[in-house]
């Protein structure tokens, strides 16, 4: 049986989050790297925006560059999310093809289980919504999106843990009405936050979502090499802190 990577530490920019997803779905699918979860921690405000997505179309320019916040073009598809350090949830899973379903559908909903059962065993109220959300009565939680390879697969997920819904409305474009109270409001009650809804703290719902992986695994707790580090630095510096990468279409 093969043994995943558990990290759980390094807080790391945007741009060498996506980096990282990168080097580390490459290393993987060459035969180079064992199947690893990954947990990120950011330091800055940030976007991620989806693949296909035109950021014109996604982002105020203005709001973002007048707040300092980091917009970044990921590698897999699926829209705009917003993040605030220590107010989102963020994971990466790197698994090998060949344990993946070849549905789409269902293999985001098996591979997003053992968060959905940890969020569940804490009390939360969460279920998926096909294609890749996590659904509370009161609104999204979170999304998913997904990379193949031909021998690997990149899972990552992002999920609201307090994030000020107001900011994020700012900060993406939902339609020029979006600024009014009544608008806000409106799209506040499709957000959900898990803080709103449970007690504990985020530190507690990523160890129970941690408990919940490797429930059936052998694991250990590992740290990203100096050369996987060195790698994502210089495809950070070369794609993903670029303006032709992140504001191309």
């Amino acid at each position: 049986m093969t043994e995943w990577r558990i990290i759980n530490e390094g807080e790391y920019s945007e741009a060498m989050h996506h980096a990282l997803d990168e080097v580390l779905t490459d290393k993987l699918n060459s035969g180079d790297m064992r199947p690893t979860l990954r947990f990120w921690y950011r330091p800055h405000t940030s976007i991620p925006m989806g693949r296909f997505q035109a950021y014109h179309d996604e982002v105020e320019q203005d709001y973002v560059q007048d707040n300092n916040i980091e917009v970044v073009r990921r590698i897999t598809g699926g829209g705009a999310m917003f993040s605030e350090p220590g107010k989102v949830i963020t994971y990466s899973i790197y698994i090998p093809k060949d344990q993946v379903n070849g549905n789409i559908e269902e293999s985001y909903q098996e591979l997003d289980n053992f968060a959905l059962e940890a969020l569940q065993s804490l009390g939360l109220e969460v279920e998926y919504q096909p294609l890749n959300d996590i659904e509370h009565p009161d609104g999204k939680i979170g999304g998913a999106s997904q990379l193949r390879k031909d021998n690997a697969v990149l899972h990552h997920t992002m999920m609201s843990y307090d994030l000020d819904t107001r900011k994020m409305l700012k900060a993406l474009r939902i339609g020029k009405e979006k600024v009014s109270d009544k608008a806000i409001e409106s799209a506040e009650k499709r957000v959900a936050r898990i803080s709103d809804h449970i007690e504990h703290s985020r530190e507690e719902v990523i160890e129970a979502l941690i408990e919940n992986f490797v429930e059936d695994k052998d694991y250990d707790y590992g740290s990203l090499t100096k050369k996987e580090l060195e790698e994502a630095e210089k495809l950070a510096d070369e794609k993903f802190r670029t303006k032709e990468w992140n504001q191309k279409l």
